[in-house]
């Protein structure tokens, strides 16, 4: 079969539909090929819809049928009355190749995406602002051409299968290090973002770290550190895998036992897909372009932001602190959703607890923003009553839990492992 024009192919697209007029093995086979929004008439995308709608009814597809179902919707005249469903049955050669004319209508789809993608990078090249934003905006419309679907107007009944379907599959969330808190959040779900907030030297960091590590089991994780260095970094997950003590790490004090599980473990570091990004100037647009780049190394697990209000304004942005840390919460909640990953954002809390008599944070504590609040999913605010480096009990409240309710965990906190622990549990000598 000819290809009409690189961008579309009417024949092909009544070869399609023609041959799921005949057969539902046809059916099945096109259906995970491509959506309705692949065709480039509308009245093919209504025909198409309208037979996958009955058979997942378990109605017979034929043109009769089809054709009464379009009547009963008010569509049959629209798209060429009842004489057009048999027209484009003749047209069909075979319907045991309808994957083949479905390939060249995804094809074609494709290449009207790139067109569209093309028209608005040169809307975007004309557009005052900033030109890292307008590089990720292009960036994401070109991604956008490589989706099969789109979004489309879906009623309850038609999609209630696809969740009922899902019932049977595992969760696919990721655990965290910690059963007692797995209990109470379910462990990181695909979409959701996570807001882990605290006073300086509680451990924020240290969670951040061990949430990433425990991602990484899933995919690769962007973790985006403003605060501390790559190396800085890596020392702290050496410190938690190997139980060497960070003070003999920082101070490059290490003896020939640190020497030689350091050396025993090296080999298995190479493929962790951690990567750190320790532009302390990132901004929202940046963390969307790192993110984007990992996930092109390899797919991508969870994002980390080590911490939101380090995190830099676009140039030339005008606005107060409050509107830009509000913004920004949105921003990665919005990014979790479009990627599919959980997004852990760690928060600095204000002072105002420290002159309660009750010590433990509060929602209310997360520092410039309510918003943050607002666009989390989940908010854990973490509180230590023992300061310093070796252990001390640590607080993980769950303040608020979309998914579930609120509760708290208690863990042990090592500060000299990087890592907290369930409670009468010792930090392991090698993580895996």
């Amino acid at each position: 079969m000819s290809i009409e024009s690189p961008q579309h192919d009417v024949t092909a697209e009544q070869s399609v539909l023609g041959a799921m007029l005949l057969s539902r093995e046809a059916i099945m086979d096109v259906s995970e090929l491509l959506s309705g929004s692949d065709f480039y008439r509308p009245a093919h995308e209504t025909i198409y819809r309208t037979i996958l709608a009955a058979h997942a009814a378990g109605k017979p597809v034929d043109p009769v049928t089809i054709g009464a179902e379009l009547s009963t919707e008010g569509e049959l005249g629209k798209v060429g009355g009842p004489g057009y469903l048999h027209e484009i049955v003749q047209l069909v050669p075979s319907a045991s190749t309808a994957g083949y004319y479905a390939d060249i209508v995804v094809k074609a789809a494709t290449r009207r995406r790139l067109t569209a993608a093309g028209q608005k990078i040169k809307d975007l090249a004309a557009r005052p602002g900033d030109e890292d934003e307008l590089v990720e905006l292009a960036r994401k419309a070109v991604d956008a051409t490589s989706k099969a679907t789109t979004s489309t107007v879906q009623s309850f009944g038609e999609t209630i299968d696809l969740m009922l379907g899902a019932l049977d599959e595992e969760p696919n969330h990721v655990p965290t290090p910690w059963g007692s808190v797995n209990e109470i959040i379910g462990g990181l779900r695909p979409g959701a973002l996570y807001v882990v907030g605290a006073r300086p030297a509680v451990g924020k960091s240290v969670i951040a770290l061990q949430l990433a590590k425990a991602l990484t089991a899933a995919g690769s994780v962007a973790f985006c550190s403003l605060e501390m260095s790559n190396a800085d970094v890596q020392m702290r997950a050496v410190s938690a895998d190997l139980g060497i003590n960070l003070r003999r790490l920082i101070e490059r004090d290490l003896t020939a036992t640190d020497w030689g599980k350091i050396r025993d473990r090296r080999a298995a570091w190479e493929h962790v897909p951690l990567f750190v990004n320790d532009n302390s100037g990132m901004s929202v647009t940046d963390v969307k372009r790192f993110a984007r780049s990992v996930h092109r190394r390899k797919p991508l697990a969870g994002i980390v932001v080590d911490y939101l209000q380090l995190m830099a304004p676009p140039p030339g942005d005008q606005r107060n602190r409050h509107e830009f840390v509000a913004d920004m919460s949105r921003q990665l909640k919005i990014l979790a959703m479009d990627m599919e990953v959980p997004v852990i954002a760690l928060s600095q809390l204000n002072r105002s607890g420290e002159g309660r008599q009750e010590k433990e944070p509060k929602l209310t504590d997360l520092r410039e923003s309510g918003a943050i609040e607002q666009d989390a999913d989940v908010v854990i605010l973490l509180h230590r009553e023992i300061m310093g480096e070796l252990r001390g009990d640590l607080k993980m409240l769950v303040a608020k839990n979309r998914h579930g309710s609120t509760n708290y965990a208690e863990l042990d906190f090592y500060g000299h492992y990087s890592m907290a622990v369930e409670k009468g549990h010792l930090p392991r000598q090698a993580a895996a």
